[in-house]
């Protein structure tokens, strides 16, 4: 019998390269998980791609979306990502970095699964915001150990 499937938006509120503040990660359809990703995290972060040719906020949307979703790995059909970054640079190194890390635990999911598009009030959108706000509490925290792992 297959498993069952089937697609998520993913919103990160505050943007990543908002260094100072923390940002949130939602993803979200039937199954919604939100976790905190700290300022020191993010810092801490950026300082071990510091040397990357990539920028860091580009690098870290992608690992972030990743240990966002990889508990769901099996179920996903797709993947959509919030257009933070605009343009075919940006979302392609994004993208790009994302599906190898899907590809590690799941070989035969397909690039199309991967895509950048408007996720503004999506349901991941206002779990973003609410958790942002306080208004809804985060589902867990992403360590730099966890990221740290990724890179």
């Amino acid at each position: 019998m297959a498993a069952e499937r089937y697609a998520v938006s993913v919103d990160i509120s505050a943007k990543i390269e908002a260094w100072d503040k923390p940002s949130l990660v939602a993803v979200a359809n039937d199954h919604t998980r939100v976790l905190l990703v700290t300022a020191a995290t993010k810092q801490a972060a950026a300082r071990l791609l510091a040397n990357s040719e990539e920028p860091a906020q580009y690098a870290l949307m992608a690992v972030l979306a990743y240990l966002a979703v990889r508990h769901e790995i099996d179920h996903l059909s797709s993947i959509t990502l919030d257009r933070d970054y605009s343009g075919e640079i940006a979302e392609r190194i994004i993208v790009r970095r994302l599906l190898a890390l899907l590809k590690r635990d799941r070989p035969r999911l397909k690039s199309s699964a991967v895509r950048v598009g408007n996720v503004a009030n999506s349901k991941a959108d206002r779990l973003a915001r609410a958790a942002y706000k306080g208004k809804l509490k985060a589902d867990g925290e992403i360590t730099l150990a966890e990221i740290m792992a990724l890179l």
